[in-house]
């Protein structure tokens, strides 16, 4: 008995001596779509922390307290926290929420800081815009004109800032999407499952190397959230005019703290609205996230798509191809690992790898055609050719009017052999980030093999780079930042790809001025030539190993001004791009074969002009301008009315623009926009060499009958307005979609 009393006796008195279990205060912060918050401050009785990659923090010895969390781009937000009970904060964005990229310093930083010219679309738009193709979005960014050869399913090709159609770099995760050489076909790219787009206008080869010559263009897809143990999943369907309709499924969510996914798949269908008009579009996907430590995470994305699109040629000129069709299957796969060692130090290792298979059939049913026009010439301001009407090609001498000319052609269609390209880029790369007292420094390494199977030989070479790239903030009000890429490539050898910017907060809040940025910028970009275009053979013409990437140098001023407690943004920038050592196909004496050389040159310069506006709680206007102007300085052809110099850049508008607006109350949604185009160059088969504007309106229209049923409608081309984004490819007339989409 005395034995027993001793030690419980002993038990008693050791008790205070026992670590007892630490008061904190937790939780996790979410943005409205329920991601996680990275880098959110979360301030509470005397202490603060900040969020980790999976957004919880932890505040010890804090029973409960009235917290203050804020985060960049986020209204600030205040929460009664208690320590018995993990939070769930949900932050709302800011009246105009401040713009984080990835894709400028490949670290998340706003844009003012980082010094570039850029956009941000998110999913939510994506979806109130009711947009199947990310091209589509493309359209109403100030700097970019994208231009599609007819209707959905036809190649779309992207022009940034006056750049070639290879300058803009596009990556998905991180994984680079063109073809070796730039090419890239937007066509079948599906807004489907991305969470948000960034756009930066400029060169940006120092950090991404060949291909990033005019811009980046990087879309990341929707991810899971890990606290949602029963998943979150979405359904719709939509039908509409030419037989087009299209599905969307996903689903998302995650098991407990460590694993999250999101799935989805869809299908897009239209008969169009002319013979061999048709596009089906099929596609996939998948972001599976792994967390290991609050430091420490893996994450593996999957992307496929399988797509045909009959082309039918230049329906607008009424020639008709019957029988040809194309077919593409794209595959992507991104693999991440990223780890935090400690506050200031965090890595990257990352696996890329993308796979494109293109077979184009053409039997020649069709035809012949003979067609004819009136042209008119025109002189001044340089020497060009408009477009007057199609007429009967037996029209009379005397009926063709004064001041134009009569113009007859045949074509025919023949058959051809099956056309296959098959291409692959694998890439592994490594990126460090260090941050300390005033700014970040980014370095890393990337390997990437690129193969394809050129004129029926298999072909390939090896890219090494090296980058490093440094962002500095003097006392908040001058932000610097400038690096270097050394690109090595076993086929064109090493080059040098630098930039540098310098930002300046020149106001901050003053009267109806919220606060004004100054940025200047300089850089250089390249291009690597094409797989083609370095290894061809054949009997007509070969490739030329010799060629130099194609460079870009670009100058840039930009004012970005907020007003009235940011409720109103503005932004205008000039820029000057000189491109040099062009890549085009030259002709040579028979029976020496055709070549590749880099012979020509070019300029473009221009004003971009922007603005966003909040006009309440659910009422938002956005608009873009951008005035450019092009020309040809150095030309294989420089007699050419289409490529001679001092001929303007075929397919870059000299002016163009959009409009936007937006009503959100809580039981629908309202959007209606217009598209702008104006005059620019361009070349058919009358030798017509001007191509005139257009304007393409669209509303959409999304209603909340219950927070999981939403039908929907959407109208393009509301003006059925009749235009050619590419001379003789004719649009589609006014189309009207509508669905239905249940949430669980």
């Amino acid at each position: 008995m005395r034995i027993r009393q001793r030690i419980l006796l002993a038990s008693f008195l050791s008790l205070p001596l026992l670590p007892a279990r630490q008061i904190a205060v937790e939780g996790t912060v979410l943005d409205p779509s329920g991601r996680p918050v990275n880098g959110a401050r979360v301030e509470c009785a005397g202490r603060a922390a900040v969020t980790g990659l999976d957004g919880r923090f932890s505040l010890p010895g804090v029973q409960r307290c009235e917290a203050t969390v804020s985060a960049p781009g986020f209204a600030p937000g205040r929460v009664s926290l208690l320590a018995a009970a993990p939070a769930r904060i949900e932050l709302a964005l800011a009246v105009l929420a401040e713009r984080i990229v990835v894709s400028a310093t490949r670290r998340e930083s706003s844009v003012e800081e980082a010094g570039v010219a850029a956009n941000v679309v998110t999913g939510a738009d994506f979806e109130r815009r009711q947009f199947p193709m990310v091209s589509e979005a493309l359209r109403e960014l100030a700097g970019v004109h994208v231009a599609r050869y007819g209707r959905p399913g036809s190649l779309t090709q992207v022009f940034a800032r006056g750049a070639q159609r290879t300058g803009a770099l596009v990556l998905i995760d991180g994984v680079p999407v063109n073809d070796p050489g730039g090419e890239v076909n937007l066509a079948t790219l599906s807004s489907a499952f991305f969470e948000r787009m960034e756009v930066v206008r400029g060169p940006e080869s120092a950090l991404f190397g060949a291909e990033a010559a005019a811009g980046v263009i990087q879309l990341f897809t929707r991810r899971g959230d890990p606290e949602r143990r029963l998943p979150r999943g979405s359904l719709s369907y939509e039908r509409g005019s030419f037989q087009t309709d299209r599905w969307v499924a996903s689903l998302a969510g995650g098991s407990g703290a460590r694993l999250d996914y999101a799935l989805g798949a869809e299908q897009f269908h239209s008969v169009g609205e002319f013979p061999n008009d048709y596009f089906r579009n099929t596609s996939g996907s998948a972001n599976v996230g792994l967390r290991f430590s609050p430091a420490t995470q893996a994450r593996v994305i999957f992307r496929g798509a399988d797509a045909i699109v009959g082309t039918p040629n230049q329906v607008g000129y009424g020639i008709i191809n019957y029988d040809a069709r194309q077919m593409n299957r794209d595959a992507l796969l991104a693999v991440r690992l990223d780890d935090a060692r400690g506050r200031n130090y965090a890595q990257r290792l990352a696996f890329g790898y993308h796979r494109l298979r293109e077979t184009f059939l053409d039997n020649g049913v069709g035809g012949p055609y003979t067609l004819a026009a009136l042209v008119r010439d025109v002189a001044t301001p340089a020497p060009r050719v408009h477009m007057v009407g199609l007429v009967d090609p037996n029209l009379p001498p005397s009926l063709i009017p004064a001041g134009t000319r009569f113009v007859k052609r045949n074509f025919a269609f023949w058959p051809s052999d099956p056309y296959v390209t098959l291409v692959s880029r694998r890439n592994l790369d490594y990126q460090g980030t260090l941050t300390g007292a005033g700014g970040a420094t980014v370095f890393g390494y990337e390997y990437e093999r690129q193969q394809g199977d050129i004129t029926g030989r298999e072909a390939g070479r090896d890219n090494h780079g090296l980058f490093a790239y440094r962002q500095h903030n003097v006392a908040g009000r001058v932000f610097l930042s400038g690096g270097v890429r050394l690109e090595r490539n076993s086929v064109f050898g090493a080059k040098l790809a630098p930039r540098g910017a310098a930002s300046f907060r020149v106001t901050g809040e003053r009267g109806p001025l919220a606060q004004t940025f100054l940025r200047l910028s300089a850089g250089r970009g390249i291009t690597e030539p094409s797989l083609l275009q370095n290894f061809a053979r054949d009997p007509w013409y070969v490739g030329n190993p010799g060629l130099r990437p194609e460079k870009t140098a670009s100058f840039e001023a930009g004012l970005v001004q907020e007003w009235f407690a940011r409720r109103l943004r503005t932004e205008i920038s000039a820029f000057d791009n000189y491109f040099r050592d062009l890549i085009v196909f030259v002709f040579l004496p028979f029976p020496e074969p055709s070549t590749w050389r880099n012979v020509e040159a070019s300029r473009a310069r221009g004003l971009e002009f922007s603005a966003e506006t909040r006009l309440g709680s659910s009422l938002s206007l956005a608009g873009s301008y951008t005035r450019m102007r092009t020309r040809i300085t150095r030309s294989s052809s420089p007699n050419s009315l289409f490529t001679g110099v001092g001929q303007e850049l075929a397919r870059r508008p000299g002016s163009s623009g959009a409009v936007s607006l937006s009503w959100m109350p809580r039981r629908f949604w309202f959007q209606t926009g217009a598209v702008l185009m104006g005059e620019r160059q361009d070349q058919d088969l009358f030798g017509v060499t001007r191509n005139p504007g257009y304007q393409n309106v669209y509303a959409a229209l999304t209603l909340r009958l219950h927070r999981r049923l939403s039908p929907f409608v959407r109208v393009d081309n509301v003006l059925n307005s009749r235009y050619h984004e590419v001379l003789g490819y004719s649009n589609l007339s006014r189309s009207v979609t509508g669905g239905l989409r249940v949430e669980w």
